[in-house]
């Protein structure tokens, strides 16, 4: 390791560093879509900016609420504020708290909701695996309080062999499965909504993020062996998060079958809606004319009497 490399490694942390090229991967590819959908792309990016706030309070919330766990697991106490400055932070937390915020704010600052909530559900495991990269190539002190460079801990510990040494401490690199399931999500979101006519179908895109991802966090949190994360019972802190999210999804999907939640209202000045296909009228102009306008009248056609 060269003295530039050893300085960036020593004074940046590398999840840091990754988190924030996955942003602005985010931020690239969002303005890439609101111009191919005509979304008004200032208001959309800057909505996405705003949400960033409850992003990162919703991942140190729930970081400190498994942290929690964690500790009453063991038998152990500590005040509210000792846990949220000591606990981590939290992917759930962060992406629940990223999608409220961009829920209300669009409400009243987004003319086209539906869409913009789309985009961000496209583009949201596009910066999850850019940063779970980083959060693999992380970094600790070793008993003597020298930083020394190793992937994250995390993973389950799997037997000796030669194919195994190649991971820190023989442990299963559950970050890079991660990673790559969320590019594989990334790729499959994108396809859809572009190949998606801009209709009434609009807004199911946060289900068709939310319900693979919820059900395969629950798997692979199987194989993470995180316990300073906390949990109840013999399920960790995310994949009771992942049940409440799938929980939550079914039954707002079923009360919106059942009519009891109506959709959002399709905008008929929206150019890409079909009205036809709804059964609506497009909406006319009404032809105006003005003093100094030529208009000739037609003949009338019709028989007249001899």
């Amino acid at each position: 390791m060269n003295t530039f490399t050893q300085f960036l490694w020593e004074h940046v942390a590398t999840y840091s560093v990754m988190a924030a090229i996955g942003i602005l991967a985010v931020f690239g590819v969002a303005l890439l879509l609101c111009v191919r959908r005509e979304q008004n792309w200032v208001r959309q990016l800057f909505l996405m900016i705003a949400s960033l706030i409850g992003l990162l309070g919703g991942a140190k919330l729930f970081g400190a609420i498994s942290y929690a766990t964690y500790l009453y697991t063991r038998g152990e106490t500590i005040s509210f504020i000792e846990c949220f400055t000591q606990s981590g932070i939290v992917f759930y937390g962060g992406l629940l708290g990223y999608f409220l915020t961009f829920w209300i704010l669009s409400k009243f600052f987004l003319p086209r909701k539906r869409l913009g909530r789309d985009i961000v559900a496209v583009t949201t495991p596009l910066f999850h695996a850019i940063a779970r990269i980083g959060c693999y190539l992380g970094r600790d002190y070793n008993d003597f309080g020298e930083i020394v460079w190793h992937p994250c801990c995390y993973g389950i510990r799997l037997p000796d062999s030669a194919f195994c040494s190649h991971f820190w401490d023989n442990r299963l690199p559950v970050q890079l499965f991660e990673s790559a399931f969320n590019f594989l999500l990334f790729t499959v979101l994108l396809i859809l909504f572009l190949r998606e006519k801009k209709d009434e179908r609009r807004g199911r895109m946060v289900y068709l993020y939310l319900i693979p991802y919820a059900i395969f966090r629950f798997v692979i949190e199987f194989f993470r062996g995180d316990a300073v994360r906390g949990g109840f019972g013999p399920l960790s802190f995310s994949q009771v998060v992942s049940i409440l999210i799938l929980v939550w999804i079914a039954v707002f999907l079923l009360l919106r079958k059942t009519g009891l939640i109506r959709p959002l209202p399709i905008d008929p000045y929206d150019p890409g809606v079909d009205l036809y296909r709804l059964g609506k009228q497009p909406v006319r102009e009404p032809i105006v004319f003005y003093d100094g306008d030529n208009v000739e009248e037609k003949e009338d056609s019709s028989p007249k009497d001899a």
